[in-house]
């Protein structure tokens, strides 16, 4: 198993310059020591002794060496060898390689940062990417090893003691916790905080078999977050459990708990882009519900949208508030108005597989991009509601799992999937030999000129001429609501399940 569950990108200019290593003091090393066990006195014992012995015949060697500073060489005569290329008085260019790291570990104003949640085998990780678009540069910082299964993540800059921005991002775990990371800190050994209490077990006196104890969040997987940009101290999670729950941020606490607006796993949230009460929510009951926060459990306050396949995705449309998309696991999307019930504004037939991508942008009118278990990515025009299809590619992930836009390059994506790590992908600009590796795109110029041609104006950069048999798109195939018979699990979750089932047998 090797996957990425999910992507976050972190805008530019939100990172530190310079990030903090972490060097926990003698306390702080002593509760990490404590938290995993402590090791027998007599090994230790042994491993100082031992340690002793190396020191010493360390010390034996530096003598030694010392010793042969100046080697003889036939017919040349003595040579000085130096430690290091600064020590040499005879070498103009003192480079030792240091400085090249030095600069990778600087991030600068106009580097993206990426977090990539890595599932390897029992190993899992959150990937600290270094992303410029316009130098082309992609490499990974630094991680950050995960005790819990990482399935969703997501970004913040909140912290009630700190009036500066911070840099956060909450990861979901198949635990059903959520851990809070400081993504500016270097080889940090825990999270800063963790929400929600694992449930335990607990015997009862008329059966001898154990039932579960819910303790404070969710008693499953956490399947999405979603943090509140409008009353920032509040982060959504949804669950596998079918509840959502609200998390105060300044308190450290559980807000609230809604455990009535979904009959099974909720799989994707979003909140509202300009109305912060508001909550969208789409669940593996067919179901999509928009519920005011302030009465949350409240029926008069839940609208709700039926559909005949297990909601993969939610997202709002940022240049028209009253408008939502939703994606199914048997491959539609659909764009329904809230003040309306059942007549899609409207609906596509967009993959054969689940669409576990949906990214609609928020900078370039009518720019949609959707993502699918069957392994391709496509890009749509759906400006006021009429659907064109615009080009599709393959990515060599296997299964795309998550895809999400750059929030200051739109036309940028980052890909993960089921293999081959992650993808990043300008759909404008032609693939070179720098992401020959990372991306595999035929006919990457001609698709580029399609993209440019069709959303240049409207993204206001410099347009490049193409002829209009070029520029021909085919009108994709736009249906009423599907009448196939979906599953009742998350596609990402269930593949997951899946391999996790084969390795226990």
């Amino acid at each position: 198993m090797d996957i990425l569950s999910s992507v976050v990108w972190i805008k530019s200019g939100a990172a530190k310059a310079t990030p903090i290593k972490f060097a926990p003091d003698e306390e702080e090393l002593n509760s990490l020591i404590a938290k995993n066990g402590i090791q027998d006195d007599d090994e230790d014992d042994d491993k100082s002794k031992d340690g002793d012995m190396d020191v010493e015949k360390q010390d034996d060697k530096i003598d030694q060496d010392d010793d042969d500073d100046n080697i003889l060489i036939p017919g040349v005569g003595p040579i000085a060898m130096h430690a290091s290329n600064t020590d040499d008085p005879l070498l103009e260019i003192k480079d030792d390689g240091e400085d090249s790291d030095a600069e990778d570990f600087y991030i600068r104003s106009d580097d993206n940062l990426i977090v990539a949640a890595h599932i390897e085998d029992d190993t899992s990780s959150l990937e600290v990417y270094v992303y410029n678009d316009k130098e082309g540069y992609l490499y990974v910082h630094h991680d950050i090893l995960m005790l819990h299964m990482p399935l969703c993540l997501t970004w913040l800059d909140y912290d009630v003691k700190n009036t500066n921005p911070v840099n956060y991002v909450a990861v979901g775990s198949m635990e059903g916790v959520i851990e809070l990371f400081d993504v500016d800190l270097v080889d940090q050994m825990e999270p800063i905080y963790t929400f929600g209490k694992k449930s335990r077990k607990k015997k009862t006196k008329s059966s001898k078999k154990s039932s579960k104890k819910s303790g404070e969040g969710h008693d499953a997987a956490v399947l999405d977050l979603s943090w509140n940009k409008l009353v920032r101290q509040i982060l959504a999670s949804s669950s596998a459990d079918a509840t959502v729950a609200l998390w105060d941020l300044s308190q450290m606490k559980m807000a609230l708990h809604l455990n009535k607006i979904h009959e099974k796993q909720i799989q994707s949230i979003c909140w509202h882009p300009t109305e912060p009460q508001n909550l969208l929510s789409g669940s593996a009951d067919q179901t999509v519900c928009l519920v005011d926060c302030r009465d949350a459990n409240n029926k008069n306050n839940q609208h709700r949208w039926t559909f005949d396949s297990d909601i993969e995705r939610v997202a709002w449309n940022t240049f028209d508030s009253n408008q939502f998309l939703a994606s199914t696991e048997n491959g539609y999307v659909y764009a329904m108005d809230i003040r309306q019930t059942t007549i899609p504004v409207f609906s596509l037939a967009a993959h054969s597989g689940a669409v576990t991508g949906l990214c609609l942008s928020s900078t370039v009118p009518g720019f949609l991009m959707t993502s699918s278990f069957d392994e391709t990515v496509k890009i749509w025009d759906v400006e006021n509601g009429s659907v064109t299809f615009i080009a599709e590619r393959q990515f060599p992930t296997g299964r795309i799992n998550t895809c999400l836009a750059n929030p200051d390059f739109p036309f940028t994506f980052a890909i993960g999937g089921q293999s081959k790590g992650l993808q990043i992908w300008d759909c404008t600009e032609n693939s070179n030999g720098d992401y020959s590796s990372l991306c595999t795109i035929r006919n990457s110029f001609f698709f580029s000129l399609l993209v440019r041609s069709r959303f240049g104006s409207r993204a206001k950069f410099e347009m490049v001429e193409v002829s209009s048999a070029e520029t021909e798109a085919t009108e994709p195939k736009v249906s009423s609501f599907p009448t196939t018979t979906p599953n009742v699990t998350s596609a990402v979750l269930k593949a997951q399940r899946k391999k996790l089932s084969k390795k226990n047998k």
